[in-house]
């Protein structure tokens, strides 16, 4: 949804800021989606477009709605109907409700009444005041229940915009912020940047590419998303790919902090590992030591319980020599070829023959039968030893890597992840291609018609707030001089400095301010289109 000018008549359209009026009222959220299959999402809060991950961001509703009476607004006649929700445009929930409850549909007609009908500012206000009015109501900077209060404050300093400020009630900042959708202050802002200048995101690559119809507003904003956190963790990206739960993660990272923790020594023993993995104590592991005695056991079983091998690396010998392993030699051979064939560690061997020698019991079997952890403690315990050789022999230590090892993702995933890793930190127009959602031709035209843009920069010098108020004849020239003076030595907002010295109403600013970007963004989008027409 493009952010075109429509002139319809309010039949055909809902200000967003009434959407927003009609969440605070009911406490509740409102659902849209356009035959694009862009889905918003509008609470007390603000305005949200829901991304293919299932999570939501938070947008700017005048780059992404069309606007009429300068207030942002949704076209009926480009949303789609939600069958499930008997053919809603429209659907509610209660923002805290049981999981269970389904949503509401709610007419349009509703959501279209008028905030401000039956209010005692009705008949009162001038249009202006009834733009900043709606605006404060719809941020929460005033209730309705304390509108006889601001109909008070209202009497004694003028307007609306005026009351707000002098009273204390917001600040200048924040009341030109909310009424222009343009980003707080914050006290970390340096002060010479601390006034407002509004940020002309229409002109961006990715705002002419969805002005243009080559992306959607959800593609636009998902690669947003990827490029802010194109830092993220691989982790990260596959759970919110849902490739694979944060279990699985949390295990390979174990793993992977093992195979760490090793380096290039030998893969720790059963009993040091069902230590570090919380199953048993110390105390548990010494006690079973100190009874682990029982008769002789065969060497490749005593291997295999002690996750140094697995049951198949002792078949492939059985296949090669034969034999069962009931002698002496014939267990000294299979700890040879076992070695030969890298199937285990010198150091699992060495254990391996010490239990033997000293006729004990095999460590897993015995923990379990003194009752001190469950046999499927012990498979865990060797499946993670098994891992951690095999991942340590491979020389792979890579979360990625540890993760299709255990079979918890497959590998195209993590290709696709680390994908979305490394587009992260590439220019936005490289990650809408990335994600398929245009061409490099579509990226091209648009960065053409960007820099030719720029290069015009024709309302450069000519419509500056002080400019625009002067056409206006809002002020003279005269009144000019000297808060242009004061701004320029105090770097303090012109259009506050104009409001303190009772030059204009807050109103006036704000209209002034909208109007003159709304035209930018008028002739920009104007300029966009002949551009386009060039070329074809």
């Amino acid at each position: 949804m493009g952010c075109l000018f429509y002139f319809q008549q309010m039949s055909d359209l809902v200000p967003l800021c009434f959407l927003r009026i009609w969440c605070r009222t009911n406490n509740s959220w409102l659902s849209f989606k356009t035959k694009r299959n862009d889905r918003y999402l509008v609470n007390p809060n603000g305005y949200f477009n829901e991304l293919p991950d299932g999570s939501l961001t938070n947008i700017n509703p005048r780059t992404a709605f069309p606007l009429h009476n300068r207030l942002p607004c949704v076209p009926l006649e480009l949303l789609s109907e939600r069958k499930q929700f008997a053919d809603a445009k429209f659907v509610a929930v209660p923002l805290a409700v049981p999981k269970e409850t389904m949503p509401q549909k709610i007419e349009a007609g509703l959501l279209q009444q008028d905030p401000l009908a039956d209010s005692p500012f009705a008949n009162l206000i001038s249009a202006d005041e009834r733009y900043v009015l709606l605006r404060a109501l719809e941020s929460g900077i005033v209730s309705k229940s304390g509108f006889d209060k601001l109909a008070e404050l209202r009497s004694k300093h003028g307007t609306i915009g005026a009351a707000l400020i002098h009273s204390h009630i917001c600040p200048w900042e924040s009341l030109l912020a909310h009424c222009l959708d343009i980003r707080h202050t914050a006290n970390i802002d340096p002060p010479h940047s601390r006034f407002i200048v509004h940020r002309k995101e229409w002109e961006l690559t990715g705002e002419i590419l969805n002005s243009l119809g080559c992306i959607t507003r959800t593609h636009l904003e998902y690669a947003l998303k990827i490029k802010r956190e194109g830092n993220q963790a691989i982790g990260q990206i596959l759970t919110a790919m849902g490739a694979c739960s944060q279990e699985d993660i949390e295990r390979c990272l174990s793993i992977q902090a093992e195979v760490t923790y090793l380096g290039n020594s030998e893969i720790a023993l059963i009993g040091n590992l069902l230590i570090r993995q919380g199953v048993i104590s110390e105390e548990d592991l010494e006690i079973a030591l100190r009874q682990q005695k029982v008769a002789r056991q065969p060497l490749g079983k005593i291997l295999v319980s002690m996750g140094a091998c697995s049951q198949s690396d002792i078949n492939s010998y059985s296949q090669v020599y034969g034999s069962d392993f009931q002698s002496e030699v014939d267990e000294v051979n299979l700890g040879n070829y076992l070695l030969k064939t890298d199937s285990i560690s010198r150091t699992n061997l060495e254990e391996a023959l010490r239990i033997q020698e000293r006729g004990r019991q095999v460590l897993g079997e015995l923990l379990v039968t003194m009752g001190l952890c469950g046999a499927e403690d012990i498979e865990n315990i060797i499946q993670l030893q098994r891992e951690m050789r095999d991942t340590h022999k491979s020389g792979v230590e890579k979360l990625g890597s540890i993760l299709i090892h255990c079979g918890k993702v497959q590998p195209t995933k993590i290709d696709q992840a680390i994908k979305l890793q490394s587009i992260g930190r590439q220019p936005l127009g490289a990650i809408l291609v990335a994600l398929g959602a245009c061409t490099i031709k579509d990226v091209e035209i648009a960065l053409e018609i960007q820099a030719a843009w720029r290069e015009q920069n024709h309302q450069a010098n000519n419509d500056r707030l002080g400019e625009v108020l002067i056409k206006q004849r809002v002020l003279s020239e005269l009144d000019l001089e000297e808060p242009l003076l004061e701004h320029v030595r105090t770097e303090r907002p012109l259009g506050l400095i104009l409001v303190e010295h009772k030059l204009c109403s807050p109103e006036q600013i704000i209209i002034a301010l909208n109007d003159r970007d709304a035209q930018r963004q008028a002739s920009f989008l104007e300029f966009v289109f002949s551009k386009l027409q060039l070329k074809h």
